[in-house]
């Protein structure tokens, strides 16, 4: 396979990206030098401080980095794929190909691999030592939860939880929230204010336009173990798999011969699922379908397994419910005649017409401590869903997703 190099792919950015780009990476790069001058200095900068600008990376694109270097430089690895693409692949620094739709195949060039490979477990040891990782899982979990947050209010829920785990040090978590590439990643500043997504959100317009219509102005409040479990295992997250329904989700889905990672990528998916809000949402039921034992299943057995996975979806946090469920909010219950039939095994699972019909719920107030540093102290970033490039951008300013945020896939 012919590889770019690292100098060729760096060259391919516009000035403002490069910029971008170092400042991500912890390389702050000055606007008045010129492109060329920009791509030799990152290239230098990549090349002899890769502890510094891995240390920079979220964990996610830290620990992918670690599996390629252990399968070998230019070893392709087979992946699913994920509903955000990670940093290093999106700039072109890891090398993927999509052209089969069945894998996302990932491998790293020997140039890339000669630069990180010493380097990579110590980052990850220290990333988990200093606690960096920590309180990415943390953000991300909240993020998760609630799919979209006001930067006030993440800021809240952040400084409360470094409150009780680090007394409360705002300046310091200032420091670290500046330097955050959860942060500078996913924070927006649009028509719909400043405020921080979840990278699996991928329609911000939906999600505010619910919000708008249902009047949801205030947020569930939940436990720190809470947004630790939703922001862990990035990027497979898995939501409300302690509760009742979701073990009732996952001893299903065992019986049903999932196991290992194939087990957790159809608790995400089906939490993924949970979120949309459209009234037929086949999707829901695809892990039943899909699922190495379904054409086991009779008529009987694949309605107490759909009703399941509704009864999971129910009482999942909903993005557009500000984190409360459809159960809390007091939606309709599934209508289980829609599914008397067992489906076509090479069709999704036809999902009830009444699933689900929003209501506006009651909500609760979150007390906050975002005065304590201001939100203008955070930097803003831009996000990378996986949206095509010719794509409207998620973000609803109306521009194509390459010229807006996801010009890195420009």
């Amino acid at each position: 396979m012919k590889e770019r190099t690292l100098h060729t792919i760096l060259d391919g950015f516009q000035k403002m990206e490069l910029q971008d780009l170092g400042n991500i990476l912890g390389s702050n790069l000055s606007p008045r030098l010129r492109k060329s001058q920009l791509v030799d200095q990152l290239d230098t900068y990549l090349r002899g401080e890769p502890r510094r600008w891995m240390s920079h990376l979220m964990e996610r694109d830290v620990r992918l980095l670690k599996d390629l270097v252990h399968a070998g430089p230019e070893k392709i690895q087979y992946q699913d794929f994920a509903d955000y693409p990670s940093l290093l692949e999106v700039t072109g620094l890891i090398q993927y190909d999509d052209s089969d739709e069945n894998y996302h195949k990932v491998w790293i060039s020997r140039e890339l691999y000669d630069i990180v490979a010493k380097d990579v477990e110590k980052v990850l040891h220290n990333g988990e030592k200093s606690g960096q990782f920590e309180l990415e899982r943390i953000g991300l979990g909240y993020l998760n939860l609630y799919g979209i947050l006001p930067t006030d209010k993440f800021l809240d829920l952040m400084m409360s939880w470094y409150d009780k785990t680090h007394n409360g040090d705002y300046r310091e978590l200032t420091r670290i929230l500046q330097q955050s590439p959860l942060v500078k990643l996913y924070r927006y500043t649009d028509n719909y204010g400043d405020y921080v997504c979840s990278p699996c959100v991928e329609n911000i317009d939906e999600i505010y336009s619910l919000r708008e219509s249902l009047n949801q102005k205030r947020f569930k409040h939940f436990l720190i173990s809470d947004a630790h479990e939703a922001g862990s295992g990035a990027p497979y997250f898995t939501v409300g798999m302690k509760t009742p329904e979701g073990m009732r989700l996952e001893q299903m889905y065992r019986r049903l011969g999932y196991e290992g990672y194939d087990l957790v990528k159809a608790e995400h998916d089906t939490w993924m699922e949970a979120q949309y809000t459209a009234e037929q949402n086949d999707a829901l039921f695809q892990p039943l379908v899909d699922s190495p034992r379904s054409p086991d299943l009779d008529n009987e057995s694949w309605l107490a397994c759909c009703q399941i996975v509704s009864q999971y979806a129910d009482s999942v946090p909903k993005w557009v419910l500000c984190g409360r469920s459809a159960a809390e909010a007091g939606l309709c219950k599934a209508d289980w005649e829609a599914w008397k039939t067992l489906p076509a095994q090479d069709e999704a699972a036809q999902a009830q017409d009444e699933y689900p019909h929003w209501n506006m719920p009651e909500p609760t107030v979150t007390d906050g401590f975002a005065a304590e540093i201001g939100e203008e102290a955070i930097p803003l970033g831009f996000a990378i869903p996986h949206v095509a490039p010719d794509d409207p951008c998620p973000c609803g300013s109306g521009l194509r997703y390459c010229r807006c945020h996801g010009k890195f896939l420009s």
